[in-house]
Order: structure tokens, then sequence, then C-alpha cells
């Protein structure tokens, strides 16, 4: 994915989330943007992990955020 498509993707992720009904909000959503600058986002898993640690507060929300994530960041072939 190009770097200028990242950012908007990611606030499509967020829309999808808060549509499944977790408690994704703005600033949850802001905080996953600034630490992008912390982490790799061409590794998989770093963030993956960083968008589960600032998006997902509800540990019954994890099964269903893996799902989406999974199905929203696929790679395209």
């Amino acid at each position: 994915m190009a770097a200028n498509q990242f950012l908007p993707n990611l606030m499509l992720f967020g829309r999808l989330l808060r549509g499944l009904g977790l408690d994704v909000n703005t600033g949850r959503m802001i905080d996953l943007a600034q630490a992008l600058q912390y982490i790799n986002i061409t590794q998989r898993t770093d963030f993956y992990h960083a968008a589960r640690t600032l998006l997902v507060h509800n540990r019954e929300d994890i099964a269903l955020f893996d799902q989406a994530f999974e199905l929203f960041w696929i790679k395209p072939q």
C-alpha cells in the first residue's frame, strides 16, 4: 500500500471498527496515527499490536478486532 493511501485507509478501518460496535473514537485514532512514527508499519505484527493496543479496550472485542484486521488489511494480489 502506498504511503499516501495509508492514513485514509487507517481512518476507514477505524470507521469499520466503530460500525462493528468497538469503542473507537477520534482520540484513539489520533493516538494510533501518532504512534505510526514509532513503529515500522511495514512489519505487520508491529502495526497489528500497536493498533490493537490503542483501539481495543475490552477483552471481549479482541476476536472481533482480529477478524476485522485480517479482512481489512489483506495484502492485495
